[in-house]
């Protein structure tokens, strides 16, 4: 389980650039997958256990011919396409959440908003129920489930709503309130919370310095942190001028 961010507005371009990327990806894993099994190697659950290693990787492998290891190498690569082609979309797991989160709030880019939040609107109060929007939202799921003019007014009554309280910034305070990345249930990171959080943390560097936001970004994260780190800032930044983003 994870965090899947994206953006409100993704490019109208962005769908075939993906799609190409996923062909790279998918002739790799085909090209790998056609190697002999025995190539792979034999995984070592005790070096990975003790090194950290994901079971996973080919890293966790003893024994991986030179082949198969360019093969490997080579779906790494194209998946790493694949991910930077889809520039609306940022994942991070719940570790990985957590260390942002408390990250953000020592820079300040994020706050606890003592507000209290607004009642979760219920769809039965617009008149609809949560699978009709569920297929509202989803109708290439439900090919076959029409709707009549009315009921779309009520679905959208009730998506209104909801989205207001996912929208919810309540006390006037630079930074995305903390509740956002708190649950997944689709929180709306606005495009004005994205822009403060960006030029807080751009003025944490300026009053650091470079070498010292580096090492607290280290510190946080680890030494191989602050390259997705600065993916993250940098998803921020674009997610001002796509509508922000939802939380899921």
């Amino acid at each position: 389980m994870g965090y899947d961010m994206r953006w409100c507005k993704a490019d109208p371009d962005e769908a075939a650039t993906v799609a190409e990327a996923r062909q790279i990806f998918d002739a790799a894993c085909g090209q790998r997958d056609a190697l002999p099994k025995s190539e792979r190697g034999t995984l070592n659950w005790e070096r990975a256990e003790r090194e950290g290693i994901d079971f996973t990787s080919e890293d966790a492998y003893d024994g991986m011919s030179p082949r198969y290891r360019a093969a490997a190498d080579q779906v790494h690569a194209a998946y790493a396409a694949m991910r930077d082609a889809e520039r609306s979309y940022f994942r991070l797991n719940m570790f990985g959440m957590g260390r942002y989160c408390d990250l953000m709030a020592r820079i300040g880019m994020t706050f606890d908003d003592p507000s209290e939040r607004p009642d979760w609107p219920e769809p039965e109060d617009h008149g609809t129920t949560y699978d009709e929007v569920e297929q509202v939202e989803n109708r290439e799921d439900y090919p076959d489930v029409m709707f009549a003019d009315e009921q779309l007014r009520r679905i959208a009554a009730y998506r209104d709503a909801r989205d207001q309280l996912l929208s919810w910034h309540g006390v006037e305070t630079p930074g995305i309130p903390d509740h956002k990345f708190g649950s997944n249930d689709g929180w709306i990171v606005l495009p004005a919370e994205c822009e403060a959080a960006v030029r807080i943390w751009r003025q944490f560097v300026a009053d650091e310095g470079d070498e010292q936001a580096a090492a607290i970004i280290a510190e946080a994260l680890g030494g191989e942190g602050m390259g997705y780190w600065l993916k993250w800032i940098a998803y921020l930044a674009d997610a001002v001028n796509h509508g922000g983003f939802e939380v899921h």
